[in-house]
């Protein structure tokens, strides 16, 4: 008899310890983390970054989408406040994600917002956001100021410039194109000049690893320390009128390119 109790008794604990086995398994708690950014970041668009989360309790077979949100002060300009808040959808829930960050985005702090769901459309979805990071925008190095005044400029983009196997991230400005008759150097010869001038005056010096040149136009390279800038012109060649001696008139597109650096 007391070897049945005894029995008895351990097929209790053990049919106990499997429910709450059970009981705890099937409550897992599900959570969604995002690791990075991790706060206090400052990316810049243009660069490429890793967004990161981990999850508790989700299924691996769900989907994560992503989504960005700018927080105020300060308030959104007047051009640009628009923009896809939706940054990736459907993403497999492998714990990480490469981002580019788009030259679209106003500058500003701002804040990513993870969904983990199973399926389309979304019900009951697992979320989180991620701490406050801030996003910039190359700017033109301050030494090509003030710009050359033979032109008209345009406003200033992210620009990515390889030559050879370095890639530089900044900034460009370019002009409107320039009517330059039947001599194109006179309009890119003083531009060049312009800048030859100046770089010289705030310490920059002709790189010839930067230099380019052909029949439709022209690099001048510059450097300062980790900074780069390039002083470009293009040749826009029009129809080459018959027994013409040369295949102008044409226009001049002038360009500058910076890192930002010094």
């Amino acid at each position: 008899m007391k070897h049945i109790i005894i029995a008895l008794a351990a097929l209790i604990l053990v049919t106990a310890g499997a429910w709450y086995w059970i009981a705890t398994r099937t409550n897992i708690p599900t959570t969604l983390t995002i690791t990075a950014p991790a706060g206090g970041e400052l990316w810049q668009s243009g660069e490429t970054h890793t967004i990161a989360w981990k999850t508790t309790g989700v299924p691996t077979s769900n989907k994560i989408s992503i989504t960005l949100r700018r927080l105020p002060p300060p308030p959104l300009p007047e051009e640009g406040q628009e923009f896809d808040p939706i940054v990736f959808t459907d993403l497999p829930n492998t714990g990480s994600a490469t981002w580019t960050i788009s030259d679209q985005y106003p500058g500003g702090t701002f804040i990513l917002g993870a969904s983990a769901y199973e399926s389309v459309p979304v019900e009951n979805p697992v979320s989180a956001e991620s701490a406050h990071f801030v996003i910039t925008h190359p700017k033109l190095a301050i030494d090509l100021y003030p710009l050359y005044t033979g032109a008209s400029w345009n406003r200033s983009v992210v620009e990515s410039v390889t030559i050879g196997t370095t890639t530089y991230l900044g900034a460009s400005i370019t002009s409107a194109p320039i009517d330059a008759g039947m001599d194109p150097g006179k309009v890119f010869t003083a531009f060049e000049q312009y800048y030859q001038n100046l770089m010289k005056a705030h310490g920059w010096h002709v790189s010839n690893a930067l230099a380019a040149g052909g029949h439709v136009g022209g690099q001048t390279g510059y450097q300062n320390g980790p900074g780069t800038i390039l002083v470009r012109f293009h040749v826009d060649y029009q129809i080459k009128p018959e027994n013409a001696p040369s295949e102008c008139p044409c226009d001049v597109t002038l360009s500058l390119f910076s890192t930002g650096n010094k």
